[in-house]
């Protein structure tokens, strides 16, 4: 979703790899609704142009995640595949995305119009679709529509990400996303090796980190530079990680002498004075770092491999290097540790907003999203905040018994102390 939502503008990554994949055998036409002035007219108008044999519909994110801001992706999906059905009653209809494939049996039963669900990753399951559709259960990672029935046509291994070919941006309106800075992402990996309680990313994209060399990595930097006259974009993994892949992209970046600038999620485990000047000096602008806990307690709960020690040691470092802005972003209202993860946040903040003044770009506090696939899910249904009943695809968010006024009252004074403290750095 773009400004008009109040979401920050991000450029379609995963529709333009998967143009990637068929534009040498079949015709393409890309259209994001995000840099739409009137997306239902411009939708009706491009259906009834085109007149497409097959329509693919990408939902990145099933809502914005936060729990001050809830906003709900579905509703508006669901609207534009009625959109496409009405203009193109013929057309297959295809559904994806990180969102989708979250819930993608039941978006599939509430929406007959939907004819073939594609669930994790998509690139080489849609290239063979579209070879395919007068037979697509011979196409794994498909949900499809049999004898009244759905059926899954079974897992297909990850993909080598090394292998496949750059993202093709050239089917959008580059200049409409060169408006936002930073609205650019390039992927240097997929998947996670970690364990983190919210989040379901292991089960959609893999429980380890599959990477592209830093050699490609800089390829396709390159080309954003060369061929769109782009040069602030996102690192867009979900970590900015193994240190040596990172790095070196960093070194790779430095050695091609390139003028960009770039944000990144870095790992607090992961990052020195050495990490932070190559970053730097290859045009770093932000260091995002998600610790989500504020105790030692808090960080195992939620599955973090640090103690709170690596966190302040971010604060130190960033402090102390000219150029280095950071972001931190934290959960609140936990299940257990709840009041020790307050007290943290008490300490950690007002702590970050003195140390770091102007450099501390944005913190960022939320409630537990419950999500498929995830502890926390599993934790919510223990303990009867959540059951069979209950949908999961509009945002809900995990709510404690101990105490929540005490954690939301303190949050709130906390937070209000945060920006009280902001506002006089940023006049000085």
């Amino acid at each position: 979703m773009g400004p008009k939502s109040g979401q920050p503008l991000v450029f379609p990554l995963g529709l333009s790899y998967l143009a990637s994949m068929v534009k040498e055998k079949h015709e393409v036409f890309c259209w994001d609704p995000n840099v739409s002035e009137d997306p239902v007219k411009e939708l009706s108008a491009l259906l009834l142009k085109v007149n497409p044999d097959l329509v693919g519909v990408s939902l990145r994110n099933i809502d914005s995640i936060f729990s001050f801001n809830r906003r709900s992706y579905y509703d508006p999906f669901v609207s534009m595949i009625k959109v496409i059905r009405e203009n193109a009653p013929l057309c297959v209809l295809v559904v994806g995305g990180f969102g989708f494939s979250l819930f993608a049996e039941e978006i599939m039963n509430r929406n007959a119009e939907i004819d073939v669900g594609l669930v994790f990753e998509g690139e080489f399951a849609f290239a063979e679709l579209l070879e395919n559709l007068d037979h697509p259960e011979n196409v794994k990672s498909l949900i499809i529509r049999k004898g009244g029935k759905l059926f899954f046509t079974g897992r297909r291994e990850w993909a080598n990400f090394n292998l496949l070919p750059f993202p093709s941006r050239e089917f959008f309106e580059i200049e409409k996303y060169l408006e936002a800075p930073y609205s650019f992402g390039v992927n240097t990996s997929r998947g996670c090796g970690y364990g983190c309680i919210f989040c379901p990313i292991k089960v959609i994209m893999g429980d380890s980190f599959r990477l592209r060399s830093p050699e490609k990595v800089v390829d396709e930097i390159e080309i954003l530079v060369n061929d769109f006259g782009i040069n602030s974009f996102n690192f867009a993994d979900e970590l900015f990680i193994p240190l040596n892949h990172s790095r070196g992209i960093c070194r790779e970046i430095i050695r091609r002498k390139l003028d960009i600038t770039w944000q990144a999620a870095f790992h607090p485990l992961f990052i020195n004075k050495l990490v932070m000047e190559e970053a730097l000096k290859a045009g770093c602008t932000l260091f995002d770092f998600s610790p989500d806990g504020a105790s030692n307690n808090a960080l195992r709960f939620l599955g973090k491999n640090y103690s709170i020690d690596y966190v302040d040691k971010t604060v130190a470092l960033a402090s102390k290097m000219e150029g280095a802005n950071v972001a931190y972003s934290f959960l609140y209202d936990l299940p257990n540790y709840n009041s020790e993860h307050v007290k943290g946040l008490m300490r950690l903040i007002p702590k970050m907003m003195i140390a770091l003044r102007s450099k501390l770009r944005f913190i960022s506090l939320t409630k537990l999203r419950i999500y498929p696939y995830t502890q926390i899910c599993e934790i919510a249904i223990k303990e009867g905040k959540i059951n069979a009943q209950t949908d999961l695809i509009y945002p809900t968010f995990y709510e404690s018994n101990s105490s929540p006024n005490l954690a939301n009252s303190l949050v709130n004074a906390m937070w209000g102390s945060s920006i009280l403290f902001r506002k006089v750095f940023q006049k000085k």
